[in-house]
């Protein structure tokens, strides 16, 4: 209890005696770097939206993956599942909105560590098709979101 107490307060206390004026000036500054131009947003994340144990372990088995061949990589993935007694759970991966990967996943299969590893590889060749495709696509009337 006394470390409850202790935790407690170390982490609350220095949150109590900021200013709230300092919070304000802080969120209205913008991210700039020293050349000042905006930082790039936050990107290499795999998302995991999933429910069930199996795919909790799809998602790690494909980020251990991604992390260890793909480290550059400047993408992020979203991972969904949707579970169904009947048929196994339904894994799909997503970039900008984008579904890249949609399989099932039969109920008691042990082999998601290998079906993770070849939905990394599948992913990573589509996005980066998917990003030249960007590059050489004429789209300069049109919103970011809207090519």
């Amino acid at each position: 209890m006394k470390r409850l107490i202790l935790t407690w307060l170390l982490v609350v206390t220095p949150v109590l005696a900021q200013d709230p004026s300092d919070h304000d000036a802080i969120e209205d500054t913008p991210l700039e770097s020293n050349d000042g131009k905006i930082e790039d947003e936050i990107s290499g994340f795999n998302v995991d939206q999933t429910i069930t144990r199996t795919g909790h372990d799809f998602a790690r088995f494909m980020s251990e993956y991604r992390n260890l061949h793909y480290p550059d990589s400047r993408y992020n993935l979203t991972i969904r599942e949707r579970p169904s007694a009947r048929w196994g759970n339904l894994i799909w991966v997503t970039y900008n909105n984008k579904t890249v990967f949609r399989r099932f996943i039969r109920p008691g299969t042990n082999n998601v560590h290998t079906l993770a590893e070849e939905a990394s590889q599948r992913i990573h060749e589509i996005v980066l098709q998917e990003k030249i495709r960007q590059a050489l696509t004429d789209h300069h009337d049109l919103g970011k979101d809207e090519f």
